[in-house]
């Protein structure tokens, strides 16, 4: 898989997870994860299980892509369009986590944990399983909320024309990465292990 795709899958993962901390756990678009290449190696993921993914993946473009071509003309609109896109995204992850078997489910997990870093502290089940008190708990969604106001305020200067897509996406790239290190600060030393050893074998994404 190219690298320019690993990154607009990233992409996607990235800023759907602030907004999109689904019931199943898993932060942004698990068939459009579970679309690359790399991916799936790691996973093992059998012929029948990828054409049953693929199968998946497109339905969810094409549900999506309804949505996302009509451009919202109001806050009103943008958010109810957000919200669309979020059942999607809840849908679509569940329907791709039941092809996968408990123990390439446990991996999938832990390679969305080294692609994020410390973005996966913005999950409710990490916050619990890392015992954060509610005093990182206030400072992380401070983090998040930061990440969310920088990521419409570029986004609203994509639209507008005032800067283009790869400035876009680099600026939000950029931005992610200082917001994940300063997640990672609210940690102990003794979480910060315990936040390490949920990721698992390393994951190469070439």
């Amino acid at each position: 898989m190219k690298s320019h795709l690993i990154r607009a899958s990233l992409f996607l993962a990235l800023f759907t997870a602030p907004l999109l901390a689904a019931s199943t756990g898993h932060p942004g678009s698990v068939p459009v994860l579970l679309g690359l290449d790399s991916v799936r190696k790691d996973l093992g993921l059998s012929k029948s299980q990828c054409a049953r993914l693929d199968a998946i993946r497109t339905s969810f473009k094409n549900d999506a892509r309804l949505v996302t071509e009509r451009t919202p003309s109001s806050p009103v609109e943008k958010k109810a369009a957000n919200a669309t896109v979020a059942k999607l995204v809840e849908k679509y992850n569940t329907e791709a986590l039941d092809v996968l078997t408990p123990a390439q489910q446990k991996r999938l997990t832990q390679i969305e944990h080294q692609m994020l870093g410390g973005l996966m502290l913005f999950q409710a089940d990490y916050q619990k399983q890392l015992a954060l008190t509610p005093a990182q708990i206030s400072t992380v969604g401070k983090i998040q909320s930061d990440l969310e106001a920088f990521a419409s305020r570029i986004t609203a200067s994509f639209e507008n024309g005032e800067v283009g897509l790869q400035e876009r996406l680099d600026t939000l790239r950029k931005y992610r990465i200082e917001q994940s290190k300063k997640a990672l600060r609210v940690l102990t030393p003794s979480q910060r292990e315990s936040f390490e050893n949920m990721q698992g074998n390393q994951f190469k994404a070439a």
